[in-house]
Order: C-alpha cells, then sequence, then structure tokens
C-alpha cells in the first residue's frame, strides 16, 4: 500500500513538472491580449482550420508510432534490424514530415515558403553573399573590412554560412543543365534578396544546396544525440532521445535557418566529451576542437557550446572518478592536455583562414562584437527574456522536466544545460532574440529528458508527448516568427495614390522602367522623427534585373554636399525589393527621416535616387519640370521646410 501511495505521488509529480508551465503558456497564446515577457513573438489568430489540419494530423500519427516504436525497446539490449530500421524511418519520415506540416501553415506551398526564406535578405542573406563570391580567397580575407557592408544576418557573422552558398555555385557550375533547370524553378522565388533575378544559373541554384544542407544540418544531430544517451542511460532513452527531437517547436518552426543545424555541433561536441573522460581519449579531444573550429567559423554565435561541453566533462569526471584521486595533481595531468588538444583543434580552421587567406580573427571578432554589443537593450529583461525564448523553443515539457527532476538521473546533461544558459543570460553577451540563435542547446535537454521519460509507464510519456505536440500546434498556429522576410508579390497589398501627394512626372533605369509617381514631405521642426512617402510604379512588361536601393538626401543646398539628413534602404523597409514589382503595381515605401535637434529653420531642398547596392551605380534618370535631374537622383520641386513651430 505505502508503494503504491509513493507511485501514484511520484507519478503525480511528474506529470504536473511539465503540464502546468505547458498549460499556462499555451493558455496565454491563445487567450493572453499583451506581449510582454511571456509572449515575445508578434500573433496572428487567421489560420484557417485547413492550413492546421495536416500538422495536427501529421503529430497524431507520429505521436502514436513513438509510443508503439518506444514500448518495444528495452534499456539493456542494443535494436533488433527491424527497429533500427523503423526508428531511422521514423526520424527521417517524419522529420521531413512535421518540418513541412509546420511550413505549411503559413506558406500554402512549403517548398516555396522555404525557398522565399532562403533568398530573403531578411530572413539570413547569405545566399545574397556566398552565391556571388568569385575569389574565395580576397572573400575571407577582407571579410573584416566588408562584414559592415554584407546583408548577413545580424550583418556580422564569420564567412562560413556563406561559403555554403558559394561551394553550391561551384558544383552547378559543372553541371549546367541540371543548373538551369533547378534556376528556373527558383528565380521567382529569389526576388526578396538584393542580387539581380538574372544572376547565371549556377549561382541561382546554389540556394537548392543550401535548402537541402540546412534541412540534413537540422535532421543530424540525432545520430550523435542517440550515441551519447545511450552511453549514459541505454538503448530506450536512446531512443526515446531521436523521437522527441522532431516533436521540439524549434526544429519545425526555424525550417530554412542554419540554427537548426547547430544543434549537429553541440551533440557531437557532447559525445566527444564522453569518450574523453571516459575512455581517456585524446584523439576525441582534438576532435571536439575541430568540430568547435568549424561551428565558430559560421557563427561566433556557437561560442557557448565550449561551455557546454566543458561543463557536462567536469560533472562526468566527478561521477566516474573516486574523489580521493581526484585530489592529486596527476589525475588532471591527462585532462590538462586534453584541453589543450581542444584548443589545438579550435585553431585549426581559423589558423587555415589565417595563414592561408589572411582573414584576422582578431580584427573579425572586433567588428562582429562592436555591431553587436552596441544593440541597446535593457539588462534585467533579457536575463528572463534569452532564457525563456530558447525554452519555449525547446518545449516546455522536456524543460520543466530536466530543470526540476533531471539533477539525479540526468545529471551531466542537466548540469551542461542549465548552468550554461544560465551564465550566457547574466553576462548579457547575446543581444536580440535568442530562440533561433541557441538552438544548439535542445539536443542536450531532449537528451536529458529521454533518460528520465524512458524510465515512467507509457500511460506518462502519451502525456508528455501529447503536451509537447499541443505547444507545437499552438506556437506553429499563432506565432510568426518567419513573417518579415519579406512581402511577396502576392501578398503585397493593392496601393493608390493619396489626393494630396504631391504628383511628378519621372523616370528610373535606360528604358524608364521605374517611375516616381509622387510624395509627401512632412513639415518638421528641429528633433523631430518624421516620415517620407515615395509613390513608385513599375513600368515595364519585363521583370526589374536589378535590386535597386532607395536614397533621399535632405541637403543643405542644390549642391547637395552638405546634409540635413539622409536615409538609404531597399523599398518598403527592406520587404519589396524592386525585382519583386509587378507591372503597373504602385509601390508605397516609406522612409524615415531623423531632423538633428540644432537644425537651423528654413526650407531644404530634397534629392530622391536610386542606385545598385552591387556596382554602386545610379541609373539614368529622367524628370520632367519643375523636377529637375541633378548628379544621377532627382531634385523635387517641394523643398523640406523645418520650422520652430511647436
Amino acid at each position: 500500500m505505502v508503494y503504491c501511495q509513493t507511485m501514484r505521488k511520484s507519478s503525480l509529480l511528474f506529470l504536473l513538472v511539465p503540464i502546468v508551465p505547458t498549460s499556462i503558456y499555451v493558455l496565454s497564446l491563445l487567450f493572453y491580449p499583451e506581449r510582454d515577457l511571456l509572449i515575445l513573438w508578434h500573433r496572428e489568430f487567421n489560420v484557417p482550420l485547413e492550413a492546421i489540419l495536416p500538422l495536427i494530423l501529421c503529430l497524431v500519427i507520429y505521436g502514436l508510432a513513438c509510443l508503439w516504436l518506444a514500448r518495444g525497446v528495452q534499456a539493456d539490449k542494443p535494436l533488433t534490424r527491424p527497429q533500427r530500421a523503423s526508428l531511422i524511418g521514423l526520424a527521417v519520415v517524419g522529420g521531413l514530415a512535421i518540418q513541412f506540416a509546420v511550413t505549411r501553415v503559413t506558406e500554402p506551398d512549403p517548398l516555396v515558403g522555404i525557398a522565399w526564406r532562403t533568398y530573403a535578405i531578411k530572413s539570413g542573406g547569405y545566399w545574397s553573399v556566398g552565391a556571388q563570391v568569385q575569389d574565395v580567397a580576397k572573400f575571407i580575407g577582407d571579410y573584416p573590412k566588408d562584414a559592415t557592408e554584407y546583408p548577413v544576418h545580424e550583418i556580422r557573422h564569420p564567412p562560413g554560412l556563406s561559403l555554403i552558398f558559394w561551394a553550391g555555385a561551384q558544383i552547378f557550375k559543372l553541371i549546367p543543365q541540371v543548373a538551369t533547370t533547378v534556376a528556373s524553378w527558383l528565380r521567382p522565388y529569389s526576388c526578396l534578396s538584393d542580387v539581380s533575378t538574372m544572376v547565371p544559373a549556377n549561382q541561382m541554384a546554389s540556394g537548392a544546396l543550401g535548402i537541402v544542407i540546412e534541412i540534413l544540418l537540422a535532421m543530424l544531430p540525432v545520430v550523435p544525440l542517440y550515441a551519447l544517451v545511450k552511453r549514459l542511460a541505454g538503448t530506450k532513452a536512446a531512443v526515446w532521445a531521436v523521437l522527441l527531437y522532431p516533436l521540439t517547436p524549434g526544429y519545425g518552426m526555424w525550417v530554412a535557418q542554419f540554427d537548426r543545424g547547430f544543434a549537429l555541433a553541440s551533440a557531437s561536441v557532447l559525445y566527444l566529451c564522453e569518450d574523453i573522460v571516459t575512455k581517456n581519449s585524446y584523439r576525441n579531444a582534438f576532435l571536439a576542437g575541430l568540430v568547435l573550429s568549424f561551428a565558430t567559423f559560421a557563427s561566433v554565435g556557437t561560442v557557448p557550446i565550449a561551455m557546454l561541453g566543458a561543463v557536462y566533462a567536469l560533472v562526468r569526471i566527478y561521477q566516474t572518478q573516486p574523489a580521493a584521486e581526484l585530489r592529486k595533481f596527476s589525475a588532471w595531468r591527462p585532462r590538462i592536455i586534453q584541453a589543450l588538444l581542444v584548443l589545438l583543434g579550435v585553431s585549426v580552421v581559423w589558423a587555415i583562414a589565417y595563414f592561408a587567406f589572411g582573414l584576422n580573427p582578431v580584427d573579425l571578432f572586433r567588428v562582429i562584437f562592436d555591431s553587436h554589443l552596441s544593440i541597446d537593450f535593457p539588462y534585467w529583461p533579457f536575463v528572463v527574456w534569452h532564457p525563456w525564448d530558447i525554452i519555449t523553443f525547446i518545449g516546455l515539457p522536456i524543460v520543466a522536466l530536466v530543470v526540476v527532476l533531471g539533477w539525479k538521473k540526468a545529471t551531466p546533461l542537466t548540469a551542461a544545460f542549465v548552468l550554461t544558459l544560465f551564465t550566457l543570460s547574466v553576462i548579457h553577451i547575446a543581444r536580440g532574440e535568442t530562440g533561433r540563435v541557441w538552438l544548439f542547446f535542445t539536443p542536450v535537454a531532449v537528451g536529458a529528458a529521454a533518460i528520465l521519460i524512458s524510465a515512467r509507464r507509457s500511460s506518462e510519456q502519451t502525456v508528455i508527448v501529447g503536451f509537447l505536440a499541443m505547444q507545437l500546434v499552438v506556437m506553429a498556429g499563432v506565432l510568426r516568427v518567419m513573417n518579415d522576410y519579406g512581402y511577396t508579390p502576392q501578398a503585397m497589398p493593392p496601393v493608390t495614390v493619396p489626393a494630396d501627394t504631391h504628383l511628378i512626372d519621372t523616370r528610373f533605369g535606360a528604358s524608364g522602367q521605374i517611375a516616381l509617381l509622387g510624395y509627401t514631405l512632412p513639415e518638421v521642426k528641429p528633433g523631430d522623427y518624421a516620415t517620407m512617402t515615395l509613390y513608385w510604379q513599375d513600368k515595364s512588361a519585363q521583370p526589374i534585373e536589378t535590386a535597386y536601393k532607395v536614397f533621399i538626401h535632405v541637403a543643405d543646398d542644390e549642391n547637395d554636399q552638405a546634409r540635413l539628413t539622409a536615409h538609404d534602404a531597399s523599398p518598403v523597409d527592406w520587404l519589396y525589393p524592386t525585382t519583386c514589382w509587378q507591372p503597373n503595381q504602385i509601390v508605397a515605401d516609406v522612409h524615415p527621416l531623423v531632423i538633428p535637434t540644432d537644425a537651423n529653420p528654413g526650407r531644404y531642398p530634397v534629392f530622391v535616387g536610386l542606385y545598385d547596392p552591387i556596382s554602386q551605380t545610379r541609373p539614368p534618370t529622367f524628370a520632367s519640370p519643375p523636377a529637375r535631374q541633378m548628379y544621377g537622383s532627382i531634385l523635387l520641386p517641394e523643398q523640406l521646410a523645418v520650422t520652430l513651430k511647436p
């Protein structure tokens, strides 16, 4: 009787720990109106039921298959051949199905949606940079100097990810017929980049390689994760780790983002750390460093993986060696050598980049961190926001179990997850979003949760899988984490020119394919933040091949040498480049004008123009009086009035 009561209490605690926070979060997403520290992302509630039904059906089938497969696995026995085939098949087919079903919630055609996200500047920019690289040595060597001009998310990344698309362009150059076929399908979806839609076929087709590699990288972490958890807790826990991974919200919601692939680095480093500790492996110490070297060359955001590995290794050392031995220096001598081998491995890719191509890591990190740390975010809210953001994308049922119950049965993974996440949040290095950037935490939490779940009854496992799937459905249905990659031509709302607009007769381009129909000018005073709207129209029957940027110069005089204020941007706040414009379509393009506080009252001439951000050249301009074409731009007839009126 006492045993039964104890079991019931244990079962109740095990279920309440994930159910309570998950229920609160899901109900908040659906019914809580505010957007604050609990609700971090923009929400929309206009998704039709038929868009989300495939995801629900997919998760029901996948969840039932997980429960069926896991029931036949024993903790201390290796998988049979049919079990192994079933696990691989479910992980691959189920993983792909979940990714496409989640993408379909907001994109009627998931493949098209993934293509839009791959080419759009706002969702990465890696293709825009990498596909155009001709001299890879110069690109790598000059990266610190050129990084500030590249449209790479968040503007300052090492060159690693962009080089995937450079490699794709070289591969497709060898198979021109395939390149032409692939490029012809992808060209319509490349207009959201700042590159011409008519780039050579091999460069256009390189985006397809990027798509494939990104999806593969997102799925591969289950391989080292399986091996790691099997070493720690047996076959059944390892199987559960593989099965849970595709159910994590971040896995499906960040499709077409390379950050999902960095989980492969964290899972691999932890597996290698297990060998470093338990097998005293010097080779794997070097390999762990080499994995980190490649990962950091792709993104400096992966540096915390080193702390994950260090915490995990230290916990495992204390678990596997007698305390008396650890008080002797001789016990730590091989660990010091292993640590040095890790550092040697970390230096490999960076040393090659330095000696072969002249990339100075110090200069690169200075550029990255000067830009990144200049983002002005308050400290305390983000100490909560950052961990909460990644926790929601890993899945509250998983994280709640790990944080509350993981310290006893999954100590090394739990310690690595909690201590590293806490440290990152407190030191406030990360600025901006982290739910995508910190996805490398996912396999650590999933591995620890799998160890806990594998030892529970099937009814409890069913509840955990159900709540994790429910959270994924609700997050995919209402959160919009990929809603700002730009307007597709089909989604761009129609525009008419308002009656109070200053009309103008101008054209841009050799054939006059772009017209500036009119503009609005605000009346401002010193210190104002105002907006100016330009109304453009595509006058060409053919697609505009160049993704022009718009510039506005509010000059001191008509010489345009000194300026009161200026603004350069891709049209519609970078969301609708000229390469996406449709014949006869009118585009309302709003630009901010920041007026200095010490501006003198008066009237200031305003120049408007276009330029190619790649060649830095301005297209020919044509204007009818009273407007004038000057310096490759248009001098507007009206001037900006700065007054002292309150």
